[in-house]
């Protein structure tokens, strides 16, 4: 047992060194990324896609370690509810690849040819440090924003939903996203830096913080992060919210930031509190299958649940 751990972590560091040469090598010395990225230039950033594998392999770290010593509810770390919502995670990512960067150039049409009068007039002209600040705290208000009216508005909380139906969280539960769900959430929340005008560098560091902090507040660990909690989400507050119960379901919608909930009055008093997670529509179709058909399968339904659970209120 003792061999085979010490194996487990010579692999892990091993992985880790490999994350780490796209990030630190320029492309011109990787012949494979030098002419896959600008491929995908239109529908990931090649400078995100650098950076994000040596992202990931710390987050993975961290979480992983974490959850050994403060799990919320002890299990196996690869539970079929991980498994289930990785598989959500490539298929989100498929998804960006043939469909959303597409999305994400309308939206961005859109806002040049008819709401290019909401950028900030002078804002261009500040210290990238304060202009980055300014559009970090508009894409957090929006995200808090666009969290709420999808709470709200019966029609998107059924495409949301999905996303609560997770009865076991874990650091990959940020992906179980419906399509529908994500789309109407990046229409709302893109403005606030094309408003702000900030340039690449601060969209890829606002791109890997956006991807890789959901994943820390998700997963299975008893941590609420002290004083931090007044100005960040934190794991504890983040799963109040994703509470089975009906009343935790209106309270702590930030993204990055606390803040919003406090001061407009969204935010849970309690934060000792660990409460189970998931819906209570007995119609869901929980993971139980394991294997990658029965995956895939559960993956089907509940792509298909949000129409379904529509059609059944009509």
């Amino acid at each position: 047992m003792v061999a085979a751990e010490r194996g487990w972590h010579l692999a892990w560091l091993l992985l880790g060194g490999l994350c780490l040469i796209p990030a630190t090598l320029p492309l011109s010395s990787l012949p494979v990324l030098n002419d896959l990225l600008p491929a995908l230039a239109h529908h990931v950033l090649p400078e995100k896609a650098r950076y994000s594998p040596l992202g990931y392999w710390l987050l993975l770290t961290l979480v992983w370690q974490a959850q050994r010593r403060w799990p919320v509810v002890s299990g196996p770390f690869l539970s079929l509810a991980l498994r289930q919502d990785m598989l959500w995670y490539f298929t989100t990512m498929g998804l960006r690849l043939l469909f959303l960067g597409a999305w994400a150039h309308a939206v961005v049409a859109l806002y040049t040819h008819y709401l290019g009068f909401l950028t900030l007039p002078g804002v261009a002209h500040w210290h990238p440090a304060a202009q980055f600040v300014l559009g970090v705290l508009l894409a957090d208000f929006t995200r808090w924003l666009s969290h709420l009216i999808r709470h709200k508005v019966p029609l998107f909380w059924a495409f949301h939903s999905v996303h609560h139906s997770q009865r076991d969280l874990n650091l990959f539960t940020d992906a179980r996203v419906h399509p529908v769900d994500r789309m109407v959430s990046s229409l709302i929340t893109s403005f606030a830096l094309l408003i702000t005008g900030n340039g690449v560098p601060a969209v890829i560091l606002w791109m890997l913080i956006e991807t890789l902090y959901p994943k820390f507040y998700h997963a299975n660990i008893r941590v609420d992060l002290g004083p931090l909690r007044y100005l960040l989400v934190t794991p504890q507050s983040h799963r109040v919210h994703h509470g089975v119960e009906h009343r935790y379901h209106d309270c702590n919608f930030g993204f990055l930031f606390s803040v919003w909930d406090r001061l407009f009055g969204t935010q849970h008093p309690e934060h000792r509190i660990w409460p189970a997670t998931g819906i209570p529509d007995t119609d869901f179709p929980v993971e139980r299958e394991d294997g990658v058909i029965g995956l895939l399968k559960t993956l089907g339904r509940q792509l298909v649940y949000p129409f379904l659970s529509l059609r059944r209120r009509a």
